[in-house]
């Protein structure tokens, strides 16, 4: 509690000078009816696509690694900035649960299209985790071959403080257009100092969003935790062992409530949250190419996501922007 209360009490010292500005409303730039995207194209024949969702504050660059790993093997890997983030039009502004989740609906049905008779993998990292279990999931649910879900955010329901909600629900409500920072707060999403620094020096990445971001962040957490009992399909969930941006415990719990048949849990211990360019990423990035091919992750710590082990319970804070 005593980290959030250093980023309550930031934010609260910041409402003075935002108030002054409560005479202003600015409405969000229209989307482009394509969002800007990243496309890693095989040398030869394509054995398959996959569609990539960033995190939060994150941008399609986020996957430039994996990305060209992937295209290697054979598969097509498509990343989009989602509405809100990167080089979207309307960057800053929250879009709501529904506009993201049936974009990413969009641009899978999109890249099917193209290529019917190709298999359709969505790839969702933190947020995009979320949006992709929505996205999967539930009457509207779009069809894909399989789901990735790396670090989702699941943080939701009565896993998260009531005290945090509730403050961060009052902002938006006051004042929506306050930038949160989570400069200053322990939280270490990478062991790799290079991966850090190269987020903080992106332009691209959204470091103080605005206070109805991180409000519509928790909502759509609160709905992909409940999505899990309403997923079919094929699923392989990685998770970081030493998360504290989206505690490990959490992810954990989520994944003893997935109903799909046929899912799939790795944890690794050392991991934090961006596995997919930190230390050991290497791992990962076959793991997740073995299962693509549907062949046993080659780490050896695949277990189906229902079964319960003891698990690490990280020192964790709160979510600010990831």
């Amino acid at each position: 509690m005593y980290r959030f209360g250093r980023l309550l009490t930031s934010a609260l010292l910041r409402i003075g000078a935002a108030a002054a500005l409560a005479g202003c409303t600015v409405t969000p730039p229209k989307p482009a009816p394509t969002p800007p995207e990243r496309v890693w194209q095989p040398a030869g024949p394509e054995r398959g696509r996959v569609v990539a969702l960033h995190g939060f504050g994150d941008h399609k660059g986020a996957f430039e690694g994996l990305g060209r790993r992937l295209a290697e093997q054979g598969f097509r890997v498509l990343a989009f900035d989602q509405r809100g983030f990167g080089e979207q039009r309307d960057r800053l502004f929250w879009p709501g649960t529904e506009a993201l989740v049936a974009q990413a609906r969009e641009v899978v049905r999109r890249e099917r299209a193209r290529s019917p008779q190709l298999p359709v993998v969505l790839l969702g990292e933190s947020m995009g985790g979320a949006v992709a279990l929505l996205a999967a999931s539930g009457p509207g649910a779009v069809p894909v071959d399989g789901l990735v879900l790396v670090a989702p955010a699941v943080w939701g329901g009565d896993s998260l403080p009531s005290l945090y909600r509730a403050t961060m629900r009052m902002l938006a409500d006051l004042v929506p257009w306050l930038r949160v920072s989570g400069r200053g707060l322990p939280v270490r999403p990478a062991e790799d100092l290079e991966v850090v620094r190269a987020i903080a020096r992106d332009p691209l990445y959204l470091h103080e969003p605005r206070a109805d971001a991180v409000a519509g962040l928790l909502a759509l957490m609160d709905a992909a935790q409940a999505a899990g009992p309403a997923l079919a399909v094929r699923t392989l969930l990685l998770v970081p062992g030493r998360d504290d941006i989206v505690p490990t415990r959490v992810q954990l719990a989520f994944a003893g409530t997935i109903a799909a048949p046929d899912c799939r849990l790795l944890l690794y211990p050392e991991a934090r949250h961006l596995m997919l360019r930190d230390h050991g990423r290497e791992r990962v990035w076959h793991d997740l190419s073995a299962w693509l091919e549907h062949a046993p992750p080659p780490s050896g710590l695949a277990r189906p996501c229902r079964q319960q082990d003891a698990t690490p319970a990280p020192e964790t804070t709160l979510p600010t922007a990831r």
